[in-house]
């Protein structure tokens, strides 16, 4: 499928040479987007290719957007034992079980009638024993014939909509951990499916054999597929306080040790633009600075930079540089 795809890019590259022009941009002080740095650079190319070029490959742009990064902690854990949410069960009285509806692994309905429980004290009146929460039936003590008083449990039901998880956060990553964070949370029975959670407790111990800390996250569960103490991997999303322009992914391109990406600066024309990489994620890019030897080319939120077929435009840059060496 790689090689399929790598001769198509050859032979579309290979028919936009006709639709493809170049012009050498004139050396000039460099305009960083937030420069710290200005390493030293070569003559800059401006791209230009036709409509017809473009529909070729498919070409498609975005706009740049102003945001702030989020940085994603990789941790790994375990669902807890106990349900958030669970209530123990007691009879209204003390009597007998004469009639046991509910069993364990039984999906009850809040006020769902549990047991009937045939009062004594020489009364003869049944009193029915209610579900007072909705959820899954995970201790069952008394049967039929059963004695039952007010105290003892007779059932424990929990609300396994939401599980607690328990993950391993390391040490050099805790100052990025705050209560209130989302966490993605997943699980190997479930590759494919994410459980959105928050982080509700941060323990304030460092375990002395792992060194790292406990964090507690609220995890949602309304399709009942996580289990009690199942395993689980998570990312836990830590946002900056900065706001850094950025683009998807595919838009950045890898020329040696540069990364550029493709300005859309009129319909038919592309100025190249080196840029330096602040953080990227799975889906975008984050710029921390933005070269070019041209006036006047600060990047702003909103700009246009090519996506799809970004591949085939660096094609067609590298192209343009072997012909002019």
């Amino acid at each position: 499928m790689k090689n399929l795809r790598f001769v198509s890019a050859v032979l579309i590259a290979f028919v936009l040479g006709m639709g493809v022009s170049w012009s050498v941009l004139n050396k000039d002080t460099e305009k960083p987007y937030q420069a710290e740095t200005r390493p030293e650079e070569e003559a800059v190319a401006e791209l230009s290719l036709n409509k017809e070029s473009q529909e070729l490959i498919n070409l498609k742009t975005a706009k740049t957007r102003l945001s702030v990064f989020k940085k994603s902690i990789s941790v790994f854990g375990q669902i807890a034992q106990d349900a958030e949410t669970s209530v123990h069960v007691v009879s209204p009285v003390t009597g007998t079980i004469v009639d046991a509806k509910a069993q364990i692994g039984s999906s009850v309905k809040k006020d769902e009638i549990l047991c009937v429980v045939s009062k004594i004290n020489g009364e003869t009146s049944l009193r029915e024993v209610k579900a007072p929460i909705a959820g899954i039936v995970i201790g069952a003590f008394a049967k039929v014939n059963d004695r039952v008083d007010t105290v003892s449990s007779i059932y424990t039901i929990a609300d396994l909509t939401k599980l607690w998880a328990t993950f391993e956060v390391y040490e050099k990553d805790i100052a990025e951990i705050k209560l209130g964070q989302k966490v993605s949370a997943l699980s190997l029975a479930y590759p494919d499916q994410v459980f959105e959670g928050e982080i509700i407790f941060i323990s304030p111990r460092v375990d002395e054999t792992s060194h790292t800390i406990k964090v507690r996250a609220i995890v949602d569960n309304k399709d009942m597929m996580l289990k009690l103490g199942m395993f689980v991997s998570g990312d836990i999303i830590s946002e900056g306080r900065e706001k850094y322009l950025s683009v998807p992914a595919d838009a950045v391109q890898t020329i040696g040790d540069d990364k550029i990406i493709f300005l859309k600066t009129g319909d038919n024309k592309f100025a190249i633009r080196k840029i330096k990489v602040k953080a990227e994620t799975k889906e975008d890019i984050f710029i921390e600075d933005v070269y070019s030897q041209e006036e006047n080319t600060q990047m702003r939120e909103g700009d246009e930079v090519a996506v799809e077929g970004a591949f085939l435009l660096k094609s067609e840059l590298l192209k343009g540089e072997l012909e002019g060496e």
